[in-house]
């Protein structure tokens, strides 16, 4: 995939339906999309790119959730960090949030908004084919 606007995002996540969803969302919007399975792999990614967003699923990474924001945080501190969480786990949404998120959200709230949260962080418009870098 080419990069047609300079913008990057960088999911963490197991979880292979939303990997489809970001990915394609972000496909239609002309921004590459990267995503790491494990918090293991994120500070490697962290190095390789310099992504615009971060998006991290609080439940698929199990008890190294919240690590994975301090690490974006550490690595990446100019990155806007976005992290869903299943709507009935608040203590952790607010742990999340403490960490170092810049917003935390419920998994449907996350999955309806997707597009419009992409566009927003590439420089784009929703509903817009394709992102354009901004003047």
């Amino acid at each position: 995939m080419s990069d047609t606007t300079g913008k990057v995002l960088l999911a963490v996540l197991n979880d292979l339906i939303f990997e489809t969803k970001i990915r394609s969302t972000a496909q239609a919007l002309g921004v590459n999309a990267s995503i790491v399975r494990s918090v293991g792999e994120l500070p490697g990614a962290l190095n390789r790119i310099r992504p615009a967003l971060v998006i991290i699923d609080l439940n698929s990474l199990g008890a190294s959730a919240l690590e994975a924001v301090g690490i974006v945080r550490s690595h990446a501190a100019g990155s806007h960090v976005i992290a869903y969480v299943s709507h009935v786990d608040a203590d952790l949404a607010s742990r999340a949030e403490d960490a170092g998120a810049d917003q935390v959200m419920p998994r449907s709230r996350f999955s309806t908004g997707l597009p419009p949260l992409i566009a927003l962080h590439c420089g784009g418009q929703p509903g817009v084919s394709g992102c354009s870098e901004p003047a």
